[in-house]
């Protein structure tokens, strides 16, 4: 029994970590370790942690840079045995650069030792510089965190010139501070701060690395130009300027003697003009009265502050306009400006204001130049040719400015055309013919009024000087021309000039287009067979063509309501019939040939009315058909017969058909009689320009061109039945 007493008292000390024999426990105490002096990249490094004294049990466990390190990490490796810990680092690289600590604890206390690992490391990024923004007149940081052994030296740079692409070391100076971490740190911010910035490291290990950012730096408002002292003439309008720089957006308020003008307000206006940097804010105060004199405060902000300024206002009379203002020397780009000062106050004028803008349909822009008190004259540059323009002088005191003189207008000598015509476009319309066809240059090219074009040619790859013809200039988007008796199926170059008074512009590009191997055929002579009251059948005789034979035809027909049908046929066929045509009504028809070369003139049109009651909108009239024994070819000879009565009637109805003929023979007039209708005279003949048509329908008669039009010949023209055909 007293032996098992003792065994468990033993344990029980053990458990407790208090030792056996004695009555004092060590405290641990590490023996000094240390890395590799020279430890290359993906290595692996092992460091023993041992002590030299120290009671068990002991805890070891291990930091880097006072960060716990564990085995969870792929690679860490860590054993630990009785009185010693083993640390074991793989694939060394920059990153593992560090100080490693090994602590040791038990009961009694703990002992600590740190050794540094060092590895020859190209530099590497532990914090990458960003884009920065920043406030005038404030400080900016920008960072440039770089690890790497040795350790990496840093320099900063930056970029100047447009491009960015060239760069200027930054120094420690004045406002430019590079602290030891690599940050770079600048002072009371100026617009000149603003730009790219590069950030390289290098440690003669590997290769180095760069980082380029931008700072921007926001301006608040800052008023850069206002009166301190303004005047205006009583019942005219006073002009009180703020002009402000600073970021958008800037809003801009007034006061005056401290009370916010509120708008529309009585008789004051404001508008903020944009300029390069910031806005030009203007207070208009139209009708000035006494009253209105006071301080008018311009009161500005935007996101990064604020700014106010004041102008003091005295309504008192202005100066007197110049006098005897006239426009001297007149050449197409300057003028001279010639004028006596105001009568009786000249000693007073503080300077002249010259306003001058161009007379345009669009609202020309005004011009304003300032000029000393001592000025009597002026020359007004960068006008453009060809142009009318207004200029104006007023004369300003210290107390403002006066009326403007009576405006006078003078007009700016021309110059030739700057730019050629655009949109040139050449198409054979056969062969002996070229169609041209473009556009006016750009209005603020002419340098003047354009009086019309220069039409060039001459066969391409001649050495012979280019052939023109002169077109007068229209008012039409596009002006055409034909350029005539050319050779056949030969290439030709042309271009177009513009010209004024002055002379010709420059030519547009050359363009290169052949004309025809032949001509489209002639228009056919067209006459009509017969007419009823749902059809009509037409005849023609082709005119003779010794370039090609025709392909086919097209016949258009056009009704009352301007509805426009086109039928195609074999250019075999000399007669077609349309069906389905309204009773009474008035029809347009023509047709045309083609051939290899394109579709022809059409023909001229032929006005025939059919058979029949013409249709009234919203009544279907019921249409009998009439026995050819009562018709009036029929009856009238018989009627005539009889009686002196029905004669006389016979004989004024021949007279009435003779009208018709002839009139007919005119127009190309058909009208059935068996019910009178009203005359319709004819519309204009028009006649198609011939023009090559690449596109028109599949002739009916030539290799793979029948196709399904040669297969349904219904849904196009129907022929009439019990007829011959060619």
């Amino acid at each position: 029994m007293a032996v098992m007493f003792s065994l468990a008292v033993s344990l029980i000390v053990i458990l407790i970590g208090l030792p056996v024999w004695g009555n004092s426990m060590d405290s641990p105490k590490i023996l000094p370790f240390h890395f590799p002096t020279s430890i290359e990249h993906g290595a692996k490094v092992p460091v023993t942690c041992v002590l030299s004294k120290g009671t068990p049990p002991i805890m070891f466990h291990w930091k880097k840079d006072n960060k716990e390190l564990f085995t969870t990490e792929e690679k860490l490796e860590i054993v630990t045995h009785g009185e010693f810990s083993l640390l074991v680092v793989k694939n060394i690289n920059g990153n593992d650069i560090g100080n490693y600590s090994c602590i040791a604890r038990n009961n009694a206390g703990y002992d600590r030792y740190t050794s540094e690992l060092l590895v020859q490391a190209p530099p590497f990024w532990k914090e990458q510089p960003k884009d920065t923004e920043a406030v005038h007149g404030q400080s900016a940081s920008l960072h440039c965190g770089i690890g790497g052994y040795p350790r990496p030296k840093i320099t900063w740079k930056k970029a100047y010139g447009t491009q960015s692409k060239d760069f200027l070391v930054v120094h420690n100076e004045y406002k430019k501070t590079i602290l030891e971490n690599g940050t770079l740190v600048i002072d009371s911010l100026k617009e000149a701060d603003e730009g790219v910035y590069t950030c390289e490291a290098e440690n003669g290990v590997g290769e180095g690395i760069q980082a380029t950012v931008r700072l921007s730096v926001h301006a608040p408002p800052t008023v850069t130009s206002v009166k301190r002292r303004t005047s205006a003439k009583r019942g005219e309008t006073a002009v009180i300027e703020c002009e402000i720089t600073g970021e958008q957006p800037l809003l801009v308020s007034w006061e005056k003697d401290g009370t916010k003008l509120t708008m529309p307000f009585t008789r004051f206006e404001t508008y903020e003009e944009a300029n390069g940097k910031g806005v030009k804010a203007t207070l208009l105060i139209s009708n000035v009265q006494r009253r209105d004199q006071g301080n008018y405060l311009c009161s500005v902000q935007n996101d990064y502050g604020s700014v106010k300024d004041v102008t003091a206002l005295t309504v008192q009379e202005p100066p007197e306009s110049p006098s005897d203002v006239k426009v001297i020397s007149v050449n197409s780009r300057s003028a001279q400006v010639i004028w006596g000062a105001p009568s009786g106050i000249s000693t007073s004028i503080k300077q002249f204001v010259i306003m001058f803008w161009k007379n345009s349909k669009v609202s020309g822009k005004l011009h304003q130049v300032s000029l000393t008190s001592t000025e009597t004259s002026t020359l007004l540059r960068d006008l453009q040719p060809g142009n009318e323009y207004t200029v104006q002088l007023l004369a300003e005191n210290d107390v403002g400015r006066g009326d403007p003189s009576d405006p006078v207008t003078f007009e700016t000598k021309e110059e030739e055309p700057e730019a050629p015509p655009v949109d040139v476009e050449v198409e054979a319309a056969d062969s002996h013919t070229l169609q041209i066809s473009w556009k006016p240059p750009p209005t603020d090219t002419w340098n003047g009024q354009l009086k019309g074009y220069h039409v060039g040619y001459k066969v391409e790859g001649s050495a012979s000087q280019l052939a023109y013809e002169t077109v007068i200039k229209t008012n039409l988007r596009e002006e055409k021309t034909l350029l005539r008796n050319l050779r056949p199926s030969t290439r030709y170059s042309v271009a177009v000039n513009a010209f004024n008074s002055a002379g010709d512009g420059p030519a547009s590009e050359e363009i290169v287009t052949s004309t025809l191997n032949g001509d489209p055929p002639q228009s056919p002579e067209v006459k009509v067979k017969n007419v009823s009251q749902t059809s009509v059948t037409i005849m023609w005789s082709p005119r003779v063509n010794s370039d090609a034979s025709v392909e086919q035809y097209v016949l258009e027909y056009v009704d009352t309501d301007q509805n426009k049908q086109e039928f195609h046929a074999p250019g075999s066929h000399k007669e077609y019939c349309i069906e389905g045509l309204e009773s009474g009504q008035r029809y347009s028809i023509r047709v045309a040939a083609y051939n290899m070369f394109g579709r022809g003139d059409f023909s001229p049109s032929l006005v025939v009315i059919t058979e029949g009651n013409a249709r009234v909108p919203g009544y279907e009239p019921i249409v009998h058909e009439t026995p050819f024994y009562f018709r009036l070819y029929f009856v009238i000879p018989v009627v005539a017969s009889v009686t002196v009565i029905l004669c006389v009637i016979v004989v004024a109805w021949a007279c009435l058909k003779r009208a018709h003929y002839i009139e007919g023979r005119k127009a190309q007039l058909y009208v059935s009689y068996q019910q009178r209708l009203t005359y319709v005279p004819p519309s204009e003949i028009s006649r198609d320009s011939r023009a090559v048509d690449a596109a028109y329908d599949i002739p009916w008669d030539v290799p793979n061109g029948g196709g399904s039009m040669g297969r349904d010949r219904s849904s196009y023209v129907k022929l009439k039945q019990g007829q011959n055909y060619v």
